[in-house]
């Protein structure tokens, strides 16, 4: 009979390690191996160190982060607010209240006080910052485009005049409308010749009617069409309607409500630069120094989903103090590599601190748990085959979590990882 002790680095535990919590915010609910009632207490500190969850379809993902919210929503304060990306509509059918916020593409979009949809002009607000925001928007709405394109110039070329009409809209907000339906409108029926002119009446753009300096030039052409065809594949349906949602007032103001940023399967990833771009600016309006305090929530269940995120990497690094805390989900690493390259990446999910680790079958997702728990030493002990030699040891480098450890995970069953402390086997309760 074979003896395994291990005498130098952690083992993964079989039951939740102690972790000191000040007052817990929410519970994990679970069972231990032997199926005794377990439970791991979240607090404010180990919340604001954020939580990622790992794991494949179907192997418990979203039944963790429905104990989590239902829980936190219930304990939220006028000071806080939670913004939920919900990608098959599940957490709203769950956990809508009302008064809470969804921005969406559907009859379910509505405001605090009703029917109401997301305008990007009130995104902006006059002073220096406008400039630095519209440029940040339009490289947001353009991202995609300028990864995926051989000619660099004419998204390029797009982008800026695109940034160029929020400009002279944000410029007239006495003149006229200031909103998706007017930004849409103008878009589709405007002649090259009357944009020129626009241009031409801020000095600070003039230059930009060299983009489109000959109405028959293929330069012209390229450059408008590829502008209009970004405008109208994303200001659709009810982001090109008539609204005053703003994402970073709804922030400002907290009011303990739920803002739900509904994913439309419809259009598939056609609309992921909007929902980058809300993310993005709730994250900046969150890491505002001028904020009042509170928490802000962001949980996102596909992360892949929200490529391109601007502020991602000061959000889970420095946002701990100015109450930013964020649950994600992802099915596997090579995703978030692809997405955001692999260096980025792992800079980025190196500030979630807990982890919470479902069975994975890729071999990424398995090389970075087990890095992520790092190696141990193990002593074997065990009867000699050879009559005679009696006991035998053997002193072996391992891994912390071995393969067969994240294999052998059923439905519901996860490594959980604390920081500093030892990872441990958890089986989670089903959300009621």
């Amino acid at each position: 009979m074979k003896k395994i002790e291990v005498f130098d680095g952690n083992e993964l535990r079989d039951l939740p390690v102690e972790y000191p919590v000040q007052i817990p915010r929410c519970t994990l609910y679970g069972q231990d191996r032997r199926g005794g009632q377990v439970v791991v207490p979240l607090d404010d500190e180990l919340l604001s160190r954020h939580i990622m969850l790992l794991g494949g379809i179907g192997t418990g993902k979203t039944n963790a982060f429905y104990q989590v919210v239902s829980q936190l929503c219930r304990g939220m304060t006028d000071q806080d607010v939670m913004i939920v990306f919900d990608t098959k509509g599940d957490f709203y059918n769950a956990f809508y209240r009302k008064g809470d916020v969804v921005i969406s593409n559907d009859s379910t979009a509505c405001g605090p006080d009703g029917p109401d949809y997301w305008n990007l002009f009130n995104e902006l607000e006059e002073g220096e910052d406008m400039e630095v925001a519209i440029n940040e928007i339009s490289k947001t709405l353009f991202a995609q485009r300028l990864k995926n394109t051989t000619q660099p110039f004419f998204p390029n070329a797009a982008k800026d005049l695109f940034g160029a009409v929020l400009t002279h809209f944000s410029r007239n907000r006495e003149r006229f409308y200031c909103d998706n339906l007017a930004l849409r409108q103008f878009m589709d029926a405007m002649p090259t010749p009357q944009l020129r002119e626009m241009l031409n009446q801020h000095d600070d753009l003039r230059s930009m009617s060299s983009y489109i300096y000959d109405d028959k030039s293929g330069q012209t052409q390229g450059v408008l069409s590829e502008l209009q065809q970004q405008v109208r594949e994303l200001f659709v349906g009810n982001f090109k309607k008539r609204g005053t949602l703003s994402m970073r007032e709804l922030v400002r103001r907290k009011g303990g409500r739920m803002i739900f940023v509904e994913y439309d399967l419809s259009v598939g990833e056609t609309l992921t630069p909007i929902y980058t771009l809300l993310f993005d600016l709730a994250i900046k309006e969150a890491l505002s120094r001028k904020k009042s305090e509170g928490n802000v929530f962001f949980l996102v269940d596909e992360f892949r989903l929200l490529p391109n995120l601007t502020h991602i990497d000061d959000a889970v690094n420095f946002g701990r103090s100015m109450g930013v805390k964020f649950m994600i989900g992802i099915q596997n690493i090579e995703q978030m590599y692809e997405v955001y390259g692999q260096a980025r990446a792992r800079s980025i999910l190196s500030g979630f601190l807990t982890s919470i680790c479902f069975r994975v079958n890729d071999a990424s997702s398995i090389e970075y748990i087990q890095k992520l728990h790092g190696r141990n030493r193990k002593k074997e002990v065990y009867m000699a085959s050879v009559q005679g030699r009696g006991l035998v040891e053997n002193v072996r480098d391992a891994n912390v979590v071995e393969d067969w450890d994240i294999q052998r995970l059923g439905i519901g069953e996860a490594i959980i990882g604390l920081p500093g402390r030892e990872p441990f086997w958890f089986h989670f309760l089903r959300a009621k």
